[in-house]
């Protein structure tokens, strides 16, 4: 067991002493600062005579042996027991850990995941009416109402929950040393939560009538934008052609492709964005472009920089070329009369589905060329 004594080091130039904690455990010795002086004419030798300066350190002293004593420190060092002496009743922010977590996520490239996780710490904060989230604000009470409030959702009700039980447990793992038994964040919340599976989504795949039909159907009634641009609805039908014929590729890759992933051949090799930053193989893809759309290749081609196309010229991020598709789409749609609820992940899906049930693809080659994991 740690020892403890009150003691002074050096005396200042106002004739005080700061008053320190000796701390002495498995051979070792450290001091653990505290806000009291005494005057020199109270210190004889090295040693504190100074009757309420000993019993305000012996109050001191106390506090820290109980708790101590509900610790295991037999492998702690005199260091790790003044680091937890000083932090043990200082909580840590939740939500400024949140904000570490997803900011890597967006150096890695995971935008689309990032968001996620900063959606679900955004609703949950929302939610408590806290802005600054404790870990120990972060209570298995606190999860099941919000989950509650949340029910009617189809996906955010799972989605969001297990964004924060992601968070918290990789928070547990860098604050709390378990091999020493060092925990800063001692409550495990979601023992106690049952988060629901999201809701089954309406099937995403269109038939191969309505895929022909939107492909087919005639834009002419349009109006186009003005300044030259192409029309929304064209850019639309051009942008899902693109995605049908590279096996279901997405518009947030078609949005990161640089020049170099275009060969001279026409093989586009590329990374899948959404996963090449936890793949072993970083979600590599190669897929030769088919004729029918290597015109489309031209006609987007980036004016400028290094991109491939020219849609990073036109829309800030990738959500919002994917929401401009989507537009495009809705347009067509309305044109033709499709009452399916398509969007480009739609020609994603149905390739996927045709793939298998029309041209005798199996599951397994199905996975690779949608970069799955299996």
């Amino acid at each position: 067991m740690a020892t403890f004594k009150a003691v002074v080091k050096t005396l200042r130039s106002d004739g005080y002493y700061k008053v320190y904690i000796r701390v002495t455990h498995r051979k070792e010795v450290g001091f653990f600062p505290t806000t009291l002086l005494v005057s020199q004419t109270k210190v004889k030798g090295r040693e504190i005579i100074h009757n309420s300066v000993l019993r305000e350190t012996a109050v001191l002293i106390k506090g820290y042996i109980e708790k101590l004593n509900n610790e295991s420190i037999e492998t702690w060092s005199v260091q790790d027991i003044i680091e937890f002496l000083k932090g043990k009743n200082k909580d840590i922010s939740f939500s400024d850990w949140c904000r570490t977590f997803y900011n890597n996520m967006y150096n890695e490239g995971r935008d689309g995941t990032a968001k996620n996780y900063k959606y679900a710490i955004c609703r949950l904060e929302e939610f408590s009416g806290k802005k600054n989230l404790l870990f120990s604000d972060v209570t298995s009470k606190l999860i099941n109402e919000w989950i509650s409030f949340m029910k009617h959702t189809n996906r955010a009700k799972n989605m969001y929950p297990k964004a924060i039980k992601t968070m918290f447990t990789a928070g547990c793992n860098e604050y709390n040393d378990y091999d020493r038994n060092i925990l800063k964040i001692t409550h495990q919340p979601f023992h106690a939560v049952k988060i629901p599976r999201a809701e089954t989504p309406e099937q995403r795949s269109i038939s191969l009538k309505t895929i022909q039909t939107f492909f087919q159907t005639n834009l002419s009634s349009l109006a186009p934008p003005k300044g030259g641009w192409i029309p929304r609805a064209e850019k639309a039908r051009d942008v899902c052609m693109i995605i049908f014929c590279l096996a279901g590729i997405n518009t947030a890759d078609l949005f990161d492709l640089k020049k170099e992933n275009l060969d001279k051949d026409w093989k586009l090799c590329y990374n899948r964005k959404k996963t090449r930053g936890r793949r072993e193989n970083k979600a590599y893809m190669e897929i030769t472009v088919p004729e029918l759309i290597r015109p489309l290749f031209l006609k987007y081609a980036a004016r400028k920089g290094n991109a491939l196309f020219c849609f990073s010229e036109l829309y800030s991020c990738e959500l919002n070329f994917n929401k401009a598709i989507n537009l495009g789409i809705d347009d067509i749609c309305k044109l033709a009369k499709i009452e399916n609820n398509i969007s480009t992940y739609s020609f994603r899906h149905s390739w996927a589905t045709l793939a298998c049930n029309d041209c005798g693809a199996d599951m397994e080659e199905v996975g690779f060329a949608l970069v799955h994991a299996s």
